[in-house]
Formats: structure tokens, C-alpha cells, sequence
């Protein structure tokens, strides 16, 4: 359970330069209504199981997949049709997508990576890469490009190991495409102590309220985070991270601490297991479909 502590009390918190709570976080404004959509698709029952995004390398689609089959998607961002389909791989559990300046990128929940170049052409090829996480229950789902350190990020999902701190935390692992390597450990870690420390300093906040109740409820997993999508904002450089468990979005800064963390409306997203940004900054979003078709939604990006 969470603690409650009077609003001029002091937040004790992790003061390393990996997983804390960012000194930014009282001037931080989010940039989109999250109630407000300007765009909401629903999604052909093919993609009941979306679970990555995408921009092209044009700007002009959203690129998707799916966690059953290897099939590559190409949305128009205006509509939300789909307008192009390609084969990758044959079947399997795949969670995330993302291109880079080289080549097109597909994670597997596995940690396994596939880099496609010429994606949907009669000259692509495919090369397959095995990571140490295939050696983890680390459950990979979301997958980024870090322009600035040319990296791909790999978020997990649940626990890399099997120790008490390790079910506190969730972490964020970096590909390097030119190596062909994942680092041996996280670059960004997202603590309970980190989510705690930011509900304790924002207890004032009305919109906090919900969030505190889904971490303070006993569950089975003692931090019940799970991220299921990753991006870098193209404007800013601040890490978003989408977790379908809650349906919550967190933003981190560019060290990777904690700076704000918002509630997404279940009437818009039942599971939102994509995530990217367009050129421009507006977001989209995509949740897999239940009783209902899966959607995507587009936010604006707005400037304070």
C-alpha cells in the first residue's frame, strides 16, 4: 500500500542518474488532452491484435504488427486504413516495431529481433538476431529509436529476474545496430520507489487520484507496471511509456527519470499496446480489441 504524507513533506527518492523522480517533474505540462482525440479508427479484424507502431521512414503511414503472425501493416495516418501489407516472418509473438534511419526493426516477446531492409519490396531482406533476454522471462513488448545515441530501446514487460528488487522494477535495455548487441543491462529502470515518490508529490492533483488506487491494490505481482509500448518523443527527446496494465502513460526525461504520469480513458483505449509520434509531435495510439474492434487514436500535439 501506499503511504500518505502531508503535501510539504519530504520525498525521499532515488538520486542516481537511472530510475528516480525527475527535479522537472512540478513544471512538466502534458501536452496532449487524452480525453480529447482528434482521430479515432477502428481497425479491420485482422489487427484485433495489434501491438506495435510506427512512422514510416516517409512520414506518409503508420507501420504495425500484430502478435500472432509475421505481417507487416501500413496505415494511412489519415484514415486509419489499412493500405499495404507484407510478409516478414512466419508466425509468432511479435510486440513491437520500429524504423530507424538503416532499416525497419520487429521485436519479438521473446527479446529476438528482426532487422528488415526494403520492407514490402521484391528486394527485402531479413536478418534474424537473438538477444540475452531470450535466456529471461523478461516478457520484451516495446521497441523505440533513440536518434540521439543511435540505439534501439527494449522495453520489458515483466521482471528480467527472479530476486525481490527485480520484481520492483521494470527495465529498459539498448540494442546497438551497428554491434548487433543488447547492453548486458538496463539504461533506464522504472522503480515502485520512482512511481511512489511521483504519487506522493502529486497527491494534490485530482487526475492522480485513480492512478494511486490501481498501485495500491494488492495484486499478485507486487509492482504491477507493464509496459507495453516505448517512444521518444521527436520534439522534446522525453521517453513515453505506455503501460496496457492500468492503461497509463509515463513519461520519463532523457536520463530516464520519472516526470509525469497520466491516466488514458478505457472508453477510448481498452489495452493500448502501441505507441508513436508523427513528425509534428501528435501522438497515436492503439489498443487491441475485446468486446470490441481494435482502434487507433490520434492526440494533438499541443504547445503550451
Amino acid at each position: 500500500m501506499l503511504l500518505s504524507v502531508g503535501c510539504n513533506a519530504k520525498v525521499p527518492h532515488d538520486t542516481t542518474a537511472q530510475g528516480r523522480l525527475s527535479a522537472q517533474w512540478m513544471d512538466f505540462k502534458l501536452s496532449y488532452d487524452l480525453s480529447s482525440p482528434t482521430a479515432n479508427w477502428p481497425l479491420p479484424s485482422e489487427l484485433l491484435e495489434i501491438s506495435g507502431l510506427s512512422l514510416s521512414a516517409d512520414g506518409n503511414f503508420l507501420l504495425a504488427v500484430q502478435d500472432e503472425t509475421g505481417v507487416i501493416y501500413w496505415i494511412d495516418k489519415h484514415t486509419g486504413a489499412v493500405v499495404r501489407k507484407s510478409d516478414f516472418w512466419k508466425e509468432g509473438d511479435y510486440e513491437g516495431i520500429e524504423m530507424t534511419p538503416d532499416a525497419l526493426y520487429v521485436v519479438k516477446a521473446s527479446g529476438t529481433l528482426y532487422q528488415i531492409r526494403n520492407a514490402g519490396e521484391s528486394n527485402q531482406a531479413v536478418e534474424k538476431f537473438n538477444t540475452h533476454l531470450n535466456n529471461t522471462t523478461a516478457d520484451v513488448e516495446g521497441l523505440a529509436y533513440d536518434a540521439v545515441n543511435k540505439r534501439l530501446l527494449v522495453a520489458c514487460k515483466a521482471p528480467a529476474g527472479a530476486t525481490a528488487s527485480d520484481a520492483l522494477e521494470r527495465n529498459v535495455y539498448a540494442f546497438d545496430p551497428d554491434s548487433k548487441t543488447m547492453s548486458e543491462t538496463p539504461v533506464f529502470r522504472i522503480r515502485q520507489s520512482d512511481v511512489q515518490a511521483w504519487l506522493t508529490a502529486a497527491a494534490n492533483d485530482p487526475a492522480t487520484a485513480k492512478i494511486a488506487e490501481y498501485f495500491s491494490k494488492e495484486k499478485k505481482d507486487a509492482f504491477p507496471l507493464t509496459p507495453s509500448a516505448i517512444a521518444v518523443h521527436p520534439l522534446t527527446g522525453h521517453l513515453y511509456i505506455c503501460s496496457s496494465g492500468g492503461r497509463l502513460l509515463l513519461i520519463l526525461d532523457r536520463n530516464g527519470a520519472l516526470l509525469h504520469i497520466a491516466k488514458i480513458d478505457k472508453s477510448l483505449l481498452q489495452q493500448p499496446e502501441g505507441l508513436c509520434f508523427d513528425q509534428n509531435g501528435d501522438l497515436y495510439l492503439s489498443s487491441e480489441g475485446k468486446e470490441a474492434p481494435a482502434v487507433l487514436v490520434r492526440f494533438a500535439y499541443r504547445v503550451e
